[in-house]
């Protein structure tokens, strides 16, 4: 694991980390191994452009997406494995599949259990084996079946749509989870309380580390995530949002809880991020950002209505592709 590192760095590191902005277009200065201001201000450029949090400090998770930009399409099999491959080599076979009617469940980067499946299906259609293994010939393929097409991956957002049309409304039945990182109990529990009122099963997750949360909230097979954090900055509620996709429910229900909570605490912006949280959910998931600790916890039961009703007008509604 990285330790992260930022302004007054020095090192074999910073070269690297130099190297690595180079070849992503953020970096255009020599490489000195010396991470100063205009460091910085690459790693923050970089940061926007994944839609992750922007602080200019090189931590686990920007290196990680750096490495993962460095993935060029064709230098290496993609196939299932523990751990799951990630990369942008990834998610543009994920989105050539989706282009093409295979659906790879959410185009996140990520080669998992789904994009491996499609792939292989893509692979037995074309009387290419079907082995799984994404190499030379299978992308070949793809490239020439795609290419007329140009960028028209909507499988993924079909295949959102219908994880939740099926639920009329309601939270009877329905599995929804509930999580945050540290400090937040009280309003996990309240939220707990209301969403279980209605009838859903309710997992609450308790954990400073959120690809840990993501893993187990996909184990249990949640329809929908709400996740809880004090951050020093201005309240904000975010959904996945990636190179070549948007969760649209995602996107709803982060709407519709930021328009509900902004009577209570002023202006919330909404927006489209990569944390990992958001990417490496399997179902809608939503992140709600708060400035201060004390005024999320005096109104948290207020809070629960409102994420209750949010999601139960999510399940309602059904988006369009």
């Amino acid at each position: 694991m990285i330790r992260p590192f930022g302004v007054g760095a020095a090192g074999p590191h910073v070269r690297d980390l130099q190297h690595r902005l180079t070849a992503t277009g953020h970096w255009h200065g020599p490489v000195t191994g010396i991470f100063d201001s205009v460091t910085a201000e690459s790693v923050k450029a970089f940061q926007a452009q994944r839609s992750i949090d922007v602080d200019g400090i090189c931590g686990p998770e920007t290196w990680g997406l750096l490495i993962e930009a460095g993935q060029r399409l064709g230098d290496r099999f993609l196939y299932l494995r523990t751990p799951h491959l990630r990369g942008d080599d990834v998610a543009e076979v994920q989105r050539m599949l989706s282009t093409l009617g295979f659906s790879v469940g959410r185009i996140d980067g990520i080669w998992g259990p789904l994009t491996a499946a499609a792939l292989a299906d893509f692979q037995t259609n074309m009387s290419l084996g079907g082995d799984g293994v994404c190499g030379g010939r299978t992308l070949q393929t793809l490239q020439q079946l795609v290419r007329p097409l140009g960028d028209a991956s909507v499988v993924a957002h079909i295949t959102e749509r219908q994880r939740l049309e099926s639920a009329g409304g309601q939270l009877i039945g329905r599995r929804i989870a509930v999580g945050e990182a540290g400090g937040l109990e009280p309003v996990t529990a309240s939220v707990r309380r209301e969403i279980g009122r209605n009838g859903a099963e309710v997992l609450t997750v308790h954990h400073p580390d959120w690809s840990t949360q993501a893993a187990q909230v996909n184990r249990f097979g949640a329809a929908v995530y709400i996740g809880f954090e004090v951050k020093p900055a201005a309240p904000s509620v975010s959904y996945f949002q990636g190179r070549h996709f948007v969760s649209r429910a995602g996107q709803k229900l982060a709407t519709d809880i930021a328009d509900g909570l902004e009577p209570i605490f002023g202006p919330i912006a909404t927006n489209g991020m990569g944390l990992p949280m958001l990417r490496e959910s399997a179902m809608p998931a939503v992140l709600c950002r708060f400035e201060r600790i004390d005024a999320l916890l005096e109104r948290n039961r207020e809070v629960a209505d409102i994420v209750a009703q949010s999601t139960r007008d999510l399940l309602a509604d059904q988006p369009a592709a």
